[in-house]
């Protein structure tokens, strides 16, 4: 917890010295929602699944930017003398960039609602949707984050990573029904999608937290197992 209020500390105060960052990040999500809504299909599911792929694409990023960010300066080995083991560290800093870009995700839906007429675009249950679908991303932040310890600069393709999730979402296009069940981000959308109709079961919800889970799982054991050798590797650019 002391890690957590740490960066959380540390996150706002840079917040509040480069606000016009953020705002210039939330303008951009507005215009390309303008693009995305325009596109075929029910504006309230294409909201939605925006929505979702904000909250995904901050957790995707986040670690593995981290981790390029140290090398870069050449302090990545500073991390190991810290009291906090390296995943600790990553997973609080990931935590913390959920959590603004679940507030930029309300924004956004809530601006949103005011240009296009739909029901259900705010219900509870999303929460645990959106929860769910960000511990599954966060498995493939952790492999990221382990590729970017042996190649540095595969931060650098993480935008590009995260708009091809932007196609996954269902937002722009529909998924095909193979690629559903491959990510959670995907599942998480046509999960909504059961929710409104009123056709999730039990089943579905499983099938969900299996394919969330099962990514983190991955993620964190390959990230484990190639950190272990991570004094093979380059620790600077």
């Amino acid at each position: 917890m002391k890690l957590i209020r740490a960066e959380f500390k540390k996150t706002l105060t840079e917040a509040v010295s480069y606000y016009p960052d953020y705002i210039v990040a939330l303008i951009t999500d507005l215009l390309l929602l303008a693009i995305v809504i325009n596109t075929d299909g029910d504006s309230g599911q294409k909201v939605f699944s925006y929505v979702l792929w904000i909250l995904a694409e901050g957790v995707l990023s986040e670690a593995s930017m981290c981790i390029s960010t140290e090398k870069q300066l050449g302090t990545l080995q500073n991390l190991m003398i810290k009291p906090c083991s390296i995943v600790g560290i990553i997973t609080a800093k990931t935590l913390v960039w959920f959590t603004i870009n679940f507030i930029k995700a309300i924004i956004t839906a809530l601006i949103a609602s005011f240009f296009i007429k739909t029901e259900n675009l705010f219900r509870i249950e999303y929460i645990y949707v959106g929860i769910l679908v960000c511990v599954g991303i966060m498995g493939l932040s952790y492999i990221l984050s382990a590729i970017t310890l042996i190649f540095t600069k595969v931060a650098s393709f993480v935008s590009i990573i995260g708009y091809l999730f932007l196609f996954l979402s269902g937002s722009i296009m529909k998924v095909p029904d193979y690629l559903i069940y491959t990510n959670p981000l995907s599942y998480g959308a046509h999960y909504v999608l059961q929710l409104v109709a009123g056709t999730n079961s039990f089943k579905d919800f499983t099938i969900f937290i299996l394919i969330s889970g099962s990514w983190l799982l991955i993620g964190y054991l390959l990230f484990g197992f190639i950190f272990k050798r991570s004094k093979q590797f380059k620790w600077t650019y």
